[in-house]
Parts: C-alpha cells; structure tokens; sequence
C-alpha cells in the first residue's frame, strides 16, 4: 500500500474503532508501516492521531493525572459498584487511581479524593456496594477456594457478604440459589427429619424419667444395696464353724463339722 495523509487518517481511525490500542508503543509494535507512515507525512506519531480527531492523551497508556480526572475516575468506579475504601483501591480496583491521587498534582489524602467526588469517606470505608451480581460472584469465589458456605461458617468468614446477601436476596439460602447451589448440601447441619426428632424425644424423655426417679427416691436404691449385701454375707455366716485357738471360741467359714 502507498500511504497517503488519507489513508493514514483512516487507517487510524479504522483502528480505533475496533478498539486497537493506538498508544505509541502498541503502534509501534504492531502496526510498524502505519507509525514511519504517519511520521513521514505528519512528523510524530501524535500529530497523525490528533489529525484522525482523536486526543492522544486519551489514548496514551501511562495517562497523565490531575484532579479533574482522578474526581471523574472516582465517580466512575462508584457509579460501577467498586468498592473504594483504600485497601482495595490501592491493590486491586485501580493502583494507578490510587498513587495518582495522592501525587503532588493530585489530592493530600484519599480521603480528601473522595470528598471532592462528592461522596462520604466514612460511608465508602465502612461498607462495600454489594450489588447482586457482586454477591453472587464473592460466594462463588469463596466456594472455588474451598471455603464452607453455610450460614454459620460465612457468619464468622465474612460478615459483609452475609448481611449484603441478606438484604440483596431476602435470605442466606436464597443467595446461595442465585450463585447455583443446592442449599441442603451447603448447610453445615441438615434438619431433622420427623421420625429421627420422634427418636430424640423419645430418647430424652426416658433420660428425664431415669433422672426423676433418682433424685424422687435415694432412700429406696440406698435400701436395695444394703439388701443386696445382705444377701451375700448371709450364706457365709450360716455355714461357719467354731474353732478353738488359745481357750478361746473363734468362727471360720467351713462346712459345719
């Protein structure tokens, strides 16, 4: 192809409209013929961009920060359900957003950042935006990392998501539906059905009826066990026999002669 300061143009704009990174180092990379095109007839990179009516910082892969833009970008993950205390920002959501806050051109404090978005930082730190989606995705995670699901468990695990699921869904068990599971398998105790709790009552009632009986009349078992040894020693006295030992009469068990 011989390349012309039109079919630059299109080209580029061809390329943006499917989403084609066009920062410098990804052009460069990938579309080499179109960057010595657009610098032959343009003179940088940046000119033939802006000639397409594009804006190159927007395209740029390391975006310069200011506090117009770190406010829009706040916004933007809020409006999207992030959550944006400064731990998950700063690690997960968006590092650049977060070092970027807090540069000379940016804001004092996060917290500040936040204030200027018009949003309340105790509230944003405090508690996540638990969409639906959002729950559905932490209690399918949870279960992809091996952690039990039942009420109890999640309780104790992560109380948020808990509560969120609560209120998002009506119920715990109705939330573990929503992520596709089946609720009797998750429950770390499965119900009793009719016949095992007639079994449990039947079988505290008879220990309650033992326990009474006991404590109604001690006099009665104590008087058997005196009679039960009674019954035993009686035998060995009527079979024994005198013996003479120094003048005097002692008795020995014997058989009587």
């Amino acid at each position: 192809m011989r390349w012309t300061r039109k079919n630059i143009v299109a080209e580029i704009k061809r390329l943006h409209a499917e989403n084609v990174e066009l920062n410098y180092s990804s052009a460069e990379t990938n579309h080499l013929y179109l960057v010595r095109a657009a610098a032959w007839h343009y003179g940088t990179w940046r000119r033939a961009i802006e000639a397409a009516g594009l804006e190159y910082e927007s395209l740029a892969k390391y975006q310069r920060w200011n506090r117009k833009r770190i406010v829009a970008r706040i916004r933007e993950l809020h409006a999207q359900g992030y959550d944006l205390n400064w731990r998950a920002v700063s690690q997960e959501v968006d590092p650049p957003l977060a070092a970027a806050a807090l540069r000379a051109n940016g804001f004092e404090s996060w917290r500040e950042a936040i204030a200027a978005a018009g949003l309340d930082i105790d509230e944003i730190a405090r508690y996540k935006y638990w969409t639906p989606e959002r729950v559905v995705r932490e209690i399918k995670a949870y279960h992809k990392a091996g952690q039990p699901l039942s009420s109890k468990a999640m309780q104790e695990t992560d109380q948020s998501l808990f509560c969120a699921a609560r209120r998002r869904f009506g119920s715990w068990d109705e939330a573990l539906v929503a992520a596709g599971f089946e609720v009797s398998a998750i429950r770390l105790r499965q119900p009793a059905t009719s016949k095992e709790k007639e079994n449990n009552k039947s079988r505290t009632q008879s220990k309650q009826t033992s326990v009474a009986r006991r404590v109604a009349a001690p006099a009665a078992y104590e008087a058997k066990s005196k009679s039960s040894r009674r019954s035993v020693e009686s035998p060995l006295k009527k079979h024994a026999r005198p013996v003479r030992s120094g003048g005097r009469r002692l008795v020995s068990a014997g058989t009587g002669r």
